[in-house]
């Protein structure tokens, strides 16, 4: 989702998400083979600028100069984290809250998550390394290792308010995508939306049900479901997946179940067809349904977090 982010200081601390819970997640999932980085030139001792010129700036490079290790995720950084951070606590428990609501078996792999002290550094990495992606406040990435065998799973993202949201958005498509044979574009988006948000807000992100009360707001699943490109999902498109992911994991049981045998499926398969037709089938007008659910929904009550 396309943000306007403000740039942070180093951050000293790994908290830093003080008062926003329901801060818009500006993330995607990309699963491309990335585009290799452009080649540098080694550095050696007896190389001379040439007369005029100055020395370009650094390569850009991911963190790297500490690692902690997490649950099944390792976390690099440049900068000293407090360990016993509550942060690490609440997403070491996300695999359980994610597979277990889902049905699906726990993630047993491992997720690198690279936390870049500065917003400055981690745009220049990301267009350095993925220069073909759209601007983006935090990515998920799976890159196909060379010689085949599982994909590395990794995360990027910089410290800042918005820290916690993105981090469980962005773990909740690695763990997916740990799991899962693949996740179609929407869905992939609705499930991180939903689960981003700390477990008492039961899913519901009061920024996308006020802006789908106000409207105009006509779903179409079937336009969501034909979506492939991360370009094409904005601001409208996140909060509809959001919403349709919603109505099946709290609205009437036989949407969940329709949504549980379709995971199913993608755990063999990464064609199990459209689900839009199972759910015409479990709920009879999906829309109607979806409606209805909106309309009923309670806004939920959110407490900032208290700094540190």
């Amino acid at each position: 989702m396309p943000c306007s982010p403000v740039r942070r200081r180093a951050a000293a601390r790994l908290l830093g998400w003080a008062g926003a819970l329901l801060a818009a997640a500006g993330c995607e999932t990309v699963l491309p083979r990335p585009t290799p980085a452009e080649p540098v030139a080694e550095t050696k001792s007896d190389v001379v600028p040439a007369r005029g010129t100055e020395p370009g700036p650094p390569p850009a490079t991911p963190p790297g100069k500490e690692s902690t290790r997490r649950g099944p995720y390792v976390f690099y950084h440049d900068f000293s984290v407090d360990r016993a951070d509550p942060l690490f606590a609440e997403l070491e428990a996300l695999p359980d809250e994610v597979c277990g609501e889902l049905g699906l078996p726990p993630y047993t792999g491992i997720v690198q998550v690279f936390l870049f002290d500065t917003q400055d550094r981690y745009e220049r990495y990301m267009r350095s390394r993925y220069r073909h992606l759209p601007t983006r406040r935090a990515y998920f990435i799976a890159e196909p290792r060379v010689g085949g065998g599982a994909d590395d799973l990794k995360v990027f993202t910089w410290t800042g308010d918005h820290l916690r949201t993105d981090l469980r958005h962005e773990l909740t498509h690695a763990l997916l995508h740990g799991v899962l044979k693949d996740v179609p574009l929407w869905l992939d988006e609705g499930l991180a939306g939903y689960f981003e948000l700390p477990t008492e807000q039961r899913g519901v992100n009061a920024q996308h049900l006020e802006m789908l009360r106000r409207g105009p707001f006509q779903p179409d699943l079937g336009r969501l479901e034909r979506l492939d490109q991360v370009r094409q999902m904005e601001k409208p498109e996140y909060r509809e997946s959001w919403a349709w992911v919603h109505l099946m994991l709290r609205g009437p049981a036989p949407g969940k179940v329709a949504l549980a045998e379709y995971l199913q499926q993608l755990r063999g398969t990464d064609r199990p067809g459209l689900l839009q037709p199972r759910l015409r089938e479990a709920l009879g007008d999906p829309d109607a349904a979806l409606a209805d659910h909106l309309a009923r929904l309670a806004t939920p009550r959110t407490r900032a977090a208290s700094p540190r």
